[in-house]
């Protein structure tokens, strides 16, 4: 009790130099939030009027794995040659196999953010996926062995009742669409948001748990290969492009196992990924 205390009276004592360490961190937290947050606004304005998607969603998702593999490629040879990455990825090959447990639940996570926005408004979608952070913070505990402080748990318990308040049903009055409280200029904000909420024990509901734990599950084992002695052995750049090669992999399975692998070779259906509406 005398640490959660002396943590409440330090929570006004922000360093932001423990905060942001290097003048990257700043501009990086700042574009991982920005980012963050336009995924679903942007995922959810790309719906049509039925909440359903004019693209293939495990397309798009297995786009931007593409994307973010050039990306660690490019930045592997920055300093190294093409030669030393191959030699990299062959020394270190084993621990391409383990990535495929958090490319697996990363996969799940990022397909099961296109169904749950289609039935969640962003808002609420990005509220419900707090919960994680609970999660984590109890993962992290019990596989680091590490105690977290009485600031941290404090923070879990208020994100907890923020994610428990935002779906008691307060009012017995059903929410009236925010398409006929806002004026014709703002169609992509009612796409945004015109949906009714789902309710607490729904079958939505157990989506939204399944992709919190994905992500729970994914962040936590990627800890424990970073700190593991083959990961500390591995370059990052080369783990990243571990992660990302088997999450194209998983998405290529998930398209086959749904009977979609044809889109891979459909012109049509790869340039309707960008066709802005």
């Amino acid at each position: 009790m005398m640490e959660l205390t002396k943590s409440l009276k330090c929570c006004g004592k922000i360093h932001f130099s423990e905060l942001f360490p290097s003048k990257w961190s700043g501009f990086i937290f700042v574009a991982y939030m920005t980012l963050f947050v336009n995924q679903g606004l942007l995922v959810t304005a790309s719906q049509d009027s039925n909440n359903g998607y004019l693209y293939n969603t495990i397309e798009a998702v297995l786009a931007t794995e593409v994307v973010k593999l050039i990306v660690s490629i490019m930045l592997y040879t920055k300093d190294h040659s093409i030669l030393s990455l191959v030699a990299d990825a062959r020394m270190h090959s084993k621990v391409m196999y383990h990535y495929f447990v958090p490319a697996f639940l990363y996969c799940l996570y990022n397909n099961l953010a296109f169904v749950n926005l289609s039935v969640y408004d962003p808002p609420s979608y990005y509220l419900l996926l707090q919960l994680r952070v609970v999660i984590t913070g109890i993962l992290f505990q019990i596989l680091f062995k590490k105690q977290l402080s009485g600031r941290q748990w404090v923070s879990l318990v208020l994100l907890t009742a923020g994610c428990m308040i935002k779906q008691l049903p307060l009012s017995d009055n059903t929410p009236q669409p925010l398409s006929q409280l806002t004026t014709d200029n703002a169609d992509v904000v009612i796409k945004a948001v015109d949906k009714g909420t789902a309710p607490l024990l729904s079958f939505h509901m157990l989506l939204i748990i399944v992709q919190v734990v994905c992500s729970c599950l994914a962040g936590v084992y990627n800890e424990l290969l970073l700190k593991s002695s083959d990961g500390e052995a591995c370059n990052i750049y080369i783990q990243n492009i571990f992660m990302y090669v088997d999450s194209i992999v998983c998405n290529v399975v998930l398209l086959a196992w749904q009977g979609q692998l044809p889109v891979l070779w459909d012109s049509e259906a790869f340039f309707s990924l960008f066709q802005v509406k």
